[in-house]
């Protein structure tokens, strides 16, 4: 036996600056094995803080913190011992460090840029403004043992030590709601110092803190950067040395021109020299600081071009061959003064030609100094497949290659299959959720940039499959409730952007609200999110962080209800139970019934009679399964006791009372799936939703909040082979027509291909709806789960005679678990310290951990 991947907060060797949680995996040769015991210990140079003793349990993940408390900036080793039940014994051990735990173990002060910049942009879509460069000089006095910085900006920066990068790291400190959160980083500088003489550096870009649209909606603006920093270095001779921002440095202006995350960047590299400034002292305090608790946006793949195109309108576009987020590394050979246009976008238009389906430009400019360069943006990035390039006499696919730009997380799951069409549909997938997982999980990279909540309700799951995402989502998940109202509300994105702040007030006006209001199935997201990850992973703690938060919510939902009379005549006693009041999304995106934007909201309102009431209900019902998880008795039986009003009030006051649009395809879906249809409406209500199926030629016509169900609903009321045959359609709208038609990523709506004849502003890179993804692999590769955090595994492949092999192998909180089939047969490979039950060729087999091969 041995033990592997230890983890603390689920990342590799992290800095901290709370209570730890500790995680491991075990492997063996041996079949069946199980872990009896653990043991955890943690120590410094002083001795033990912490020692467990020998704790009967399978647990192996979650492991919290019990000890005594820690010191600052300091290394700590821990080992964890396990016992099996083969009497097998084996320790492993690691480290991780403290950040800054007490405000007062900051002595550095804020410092702001002195320069009066002035917007440079040419565009009219907000204003852009150029970085500053923050420098201090200082001198070294011995032998170095080690060094950190602790630095972090309002805006977003790079920092440099003697010339060189402390890392590659990409938009620190990261996006959250900064005047409540914000991160600092820590760097390892120890390599990077020299013997005298040393500089700092930290250039600093708008980023989200200053853009016009993307700016968290705070009490509080700052007019201009500023950065704080805090280098510790630790002599042999034992002496520290502090080298702390205090007002001594200077700030300028550099060869950027102007840089916005929408509008792109300008550099002008005839730019050389520029006056040094001094720099205003600033007290803005350090309550709001963090240790950043996710790992940084980093580039995590280039992507040569492969080929430059010469389209029907003269012009020359590179092309990458797939949808990413990030931008291009260029090699640039120009005469002096010539300006290079690099202009990033998705699609072809219908004829071949470039077009922009973003309100946003998405364009880099770049002014030659005549000397040979490799240009990069640095403080923004765009959503691409195809650059359109301006000004270069020759345009080579070897002088440009594409850098993905996503937070950096471990893979935890693979596919592949006989028909190479679901391939692509996986690795479209794969593709959204790299390029919309950077330091919050956007809607896409292009448009809106946006961490949407509805769109993580709908595909944590399918994340938590796919990526190591405990971390990232966590950290959001403090967003989402530092942003959360006084009355419960929930924003519907986070952290809450000016972008949306004059729109959604001016929506919930519309329908008779003065202040913002919660969304079904955005709002919600604060339960059905921490939910998801603890039945994916067995995270308790998530719910404990949650709950107040959650309880808010579900407060909210109740009192809204109770107040407000709905959009129908139901009978009160059913009424006061409904939420189905305000402005809601609804069934977003329905194929056959596109949104008018305009005064009624089409079919939002329409269908939010039926969506509101049903997410309402389901979020109390999981609320009441959350409160059974955390011991929340009373609570659970307040939960339990309105959940099931709810639910009466819907199947009397809305299904049997006849108000369900019988032609909404998602009103079905979600009645089946929420389990609300009364028995006397399930043979009716199949037939209805079975044949609105089939009268659009076995093609979904669900939107947003419905699609994630779709599949699992038909299974459910015997219908299998309409839920394969949705999901192998061609025809649009359907996934599979997609990737016949090009996709590289998954598209915003299904209709997204419409935009390429002009006039509509549309992604082709969200990933909402790769939550079909998460389906595929409990239904068709077979692994799912009766428990939380797959302690125990069922294996159940169905590939629906459509395919003739499959793979799939997903990483859960104890190993890496396998199914892959084939005319031969069935291969499974369970971790240690799980159990499964495979049912395969019409007979159910109880096994325990190895690998096993069923003909």
């Amino acid at each position: 036996m041995k033990i592997y991947d230890l983890k603390v907060m689920h990342m590799k060797n992290p800095v901290i600056d709370r209570r730890p949680e500790f995680s491991w995996k075990i492997e063996s040769t041996r079949q069946n094995v199980l872990q009896r015991a653990y043991r955890i210990v943690v120590r410094n140079k002083d001795g033990i803080l912490w020692d467990t003793g020998k704790v009967e349990s399978r647990c192996q993940a979650f492991v919290e913190y019990e000890g005594e408390g820690f010191k600052t900036a300091e290394r700590y080793e821990w080992t964890v011992t396990v016992w099996d039940n083969y009497e097998e014994v084996s320790s492993a051990s690691d480290w991780f460090e403290t950040a800054f735990l007490r405000d007062k173990d900051w002595c550095a002060r804020w410092i702001e840029c002195t320069i009066d910049r002035q917007p440079a942009s040419e565009y009219s879509f907000g204003a852009a403004y150029p970085p500053v460069l923050f420098e201090r000089e200082f001198d070294t006095c011995g032998e170095i043992e080690s060094a950190r910085v602790y630095a972090t900006s309002h805006g977003v920066y790079v920092l440099k030590v003697n010339g060189k990068r402390a890392d590659d790291r990409e938009f620190a400190p990261e996006f959250t709601r900064y005047d409540k959160i914000m991160y600092y980083q820590t760097y390892d500088v120890t390599k990077l110092l020299l013997g005298g003489k040393n500089s700092l550096e930290m250039y600093v870009g708008d980023g989200w803190h200053f853009s016009t649209q993307a700016r968290p909606v705070m009490e509080e603006y700052h007019k201009e950067p500023s950065v704080l920093f805090q280098l510790e270095i630790r002599y042999k001779n034992g002496t520290i040395q502090t080298v702390a921002s205090d007002g001594t440095e200077k700030c300028s202006l550099g060869h950027i021109v102007y840089s916005d995350l929408y509008q792109g960047e300008k550099q002008d590299y005839r730019i050389k020299n520029t006056e040094k400034y001094p720099v205003d002292v600033k007290d803005y305090g350090y309550e709001f600081l963090r240790s950043q608790p996710i790992p940084p946006v980093r580039p995590v793949r280039l992507l040569p071009a492969v080929e430059v195109i010469t389209t029907p309108a003269g012009e020359k576009v590179v092309d990458f061959g797939q949808v990413i987020a990030g931008r291009a590394r260029v090699k640039i050979d120009a005469l002096k003064d010539q300006e290079i246009t690099l202009e990033y976008f998705e699609v072809l238009d219908q004829d071949g030609n470039y077009i922009n389906t973003m309100f946003a430009p998405q364009k880099d400019i770049v002014i030659s100094d005549g000397k040979p360069i490799e240009h990069e943006a640095k403080f923004t990035f765009h959503g691409f497949r195809y650059i359109r390039v301006g000004g270069l006499e020759e345009v080579r696919k070897e002088d440009f290659t594409a850098v993905l730009l996503t937070t950096e997380k471990e893979n935890k799951g693979e596919f592949r299959c006989s028909d190479e069409r679901l391939n692509r549909l996986y690795q479209n997938v794969r593709w959204s959720q790299y390029n919309n997982m950077m330091s919050v999980p956007t809607d896409c990279p292009t448009r809106e940039k946006a961490g949407w909540t509805g769109d993580l309700l709908i595909y944590a799951k399918t994340a938590l499959m796919n990526e190591e995402m405990t971390p990232f989502l966590s950290s959001w998940l403090d967003i989402v409730r530092a942003d959360q109202q006084d009355d419960g509300v929930i924003r519907i994105v986070a952290p809450y952007m000016k972008l949306y702040e004059a729109l959604l007030l001016q929506t919930v006006k519309k329908f008779g609200d003065e202040k913002v209001t919660g969304v079904a199935g955005w709002s919600d997201a604060i339960v059905w999110v921490p939910y998801d990850m603890y039945r994916m992973t067995g995270n308790a703690r998530v719910l404990r962080d949650n709950f107040e938060a959650m309880e808010s919510w579900c407060e909210y939902i109740i009192r809204t209800a109770e107040e407000k009379r709905g959009y129908h005549d139901i009978p009160y006693d059913y009424d006061r139970y409904l939420w189905n009041t305000g402005f809601h999304f609804g069934e977003w995106l329905v194929p056959s019934r596109p949104d008018d934007t305009g005064e009624q909201y089409g079919i939002c309102k329409e269908s939010a009679f039926y969506i509101a009431p049903f997410f309402g209900y389901m979020t109390l019902l999981r609320m009441k399964e959350i409160c059974r998880v955390l011991g929340e008795k009373e609570k659970e039986e307040r939960y339990a006791d309105r959940s099931k009003r709810m639910k009466e009030a819907i199947q009397k006051g809305i299904l049997l009372a006849g108000l369900l649009p019988e032609y909404l395809m998602g009103g079905y879906i979600l009645a089946f799936a929420f389990d609300l249809v009364p028995e006397e409406l399930y043979d009716s209500y199949k037939k209805d939703l079975t044949d609105l199926i089939r009268k659009n030629g076995n093609c979904l016509d669900t939107g947003f909040l419905a699609t994630p169900f779709i599949l699992d609903t038909l299974c459910k009321i015997g219908e299998k082979e309409l839920a394969y045959a949705l999901l192998w359609q061609d025809k649009r709208p359907s996934w599979l027509y997609e990737v016949d038609h090009g996709a590289t990523t998954i598209w915003e709506a299904w209709d997204a291909d419409d935009a390429k004849s002009g006039g509509r502003y549309v992604s082709f890179d969200h990933y909402a709806f790769g939550c079909v993804d998460e389906w595929i692999c409990r239904h068709i590769a077979g692994i799912d789960s009766d428990t939380p955090g797959f302690s125990h595994v069922i294996i159940r492949p169905d590939g629906g005679k459509r395919l003739t092999s499959c793979e799939r192998t997903f990483e859960c909180e104890a190993g890496t678990i396998k199914a892959a089939w084939d005319e031969k047969g069935l291969c499974v490979s369970i971790p240690c310290n799980v159990t499964a039950t495979v049912e395969w060729d019409g007979e159910k087999t109880e096994i325990g951990s190895g690998d096993y091969f069923f003909r």
